[in-house]
């Protein structure tokens, strides 16, 4: 029986632990805090800060996983690669969880390296920093923790007096100990959408239908699969994902 040790342990994690006990596997969930969902269906738990890189070798070390599943963003993702290098498998990858659980990895990554198509953007960690990418940027911008999940710390910016809120809002809405935000251009869009997209040891890449998102004041309210786009659209936003992944 193969043993998973799942970081994080919110609802997304729940449905993962249902889905692999399912498959007959040995789950151990861990949160920062006592109960959270996906323990309360998991074989073992350990409440613990994924963020103490000690704490979390040491959990490491007393379950001895075959798998590693980071679900949240607050982890030292860093120690990710040393446990992949002593044989255990990191889901997808510690490189792929470094990359896409912090804003600037992903960013860079995207634009820089494989000079992909993005939103002009720009780094900050002060407050004078934050206010000349503004003015480099225009209004209005979006403002973003480079850590964070379900739009914490983040805002839409219409003018220079609503500068200092946004950068405020942004610092506290980080999670772990990323003291850094993202500025970027604002993008009038038509739609959002999301590709969720797998790739294989061995074969092509794979693509789920695109599913659509509707936000209104920047709260979610609806998702649904499959959402319909051009052909040619859906063509390009492969061909991206097939290069990020």
């Amino acid at each position: 029986m193969k043993k998973i040790l799942l970081l994080g342990s919110g609802e997304l994690g729940k449905e993962l632990v249902i889905a692999a006990k399912r498959k007959g596997l040995y789950v151990v969930a861990c949160d920062r805090y006592d109960n959270a969902p996906a323990m309360q269906v998991a074989d073992e738990r350990e409440v613990f800060s994924m963020l103490d890189g000690d704490a979390l070798e040491a959990v490491v070390r007393k379950h001895r996983p075959d798998i590693i599943v980071p679900e949240i963003e607050a982890i030292r993702t860093e120690r990710l690669f040393d446990f992949e290098k002593a044989g255990i498998q990191v889901v997808p990858s510690a490189r792929a969880v470094n990359y896409t659980m912090n804003r600037r990895a992903i960013r860079d990554l995207a634009a820089k390296e494989l000079g992909l198509r993005t939103a002009k953007y720009f780094y900050a960690k002060t407050f004078d920093e934050f206010r000349k990418a503004a003015d480099e940027i225009g209004f209005p911008c979006v403002v973003k923790p480079l850590m964070s999940s379900s739009g914490h710390g983040q805002s839409y910016v219409y003018s220079n007096g609503e500068l200092e809120q946004a950068f405020r809002d942004a610092m506290e809405g980080s999670r772990g100990d990323v003291k850094e935000i993202i500025i970027e251009e604002f993008i009038d869009f038509d739609s959002e959408f999301t590709l969720l997209t797998v790739t294989q040891k061995q074969g092509p890449t794979l693509f789920c239908p695109p599913i659509g998102h509707i936000q209104k004041g920047g709260d979610y309210r609806e998702s649904w699969q499959p959402f319909r786009l051009p052909d040619e659209a859906l063509k390009a936003a492969e061909d991206m994902a097939r290069k990020v992944t």
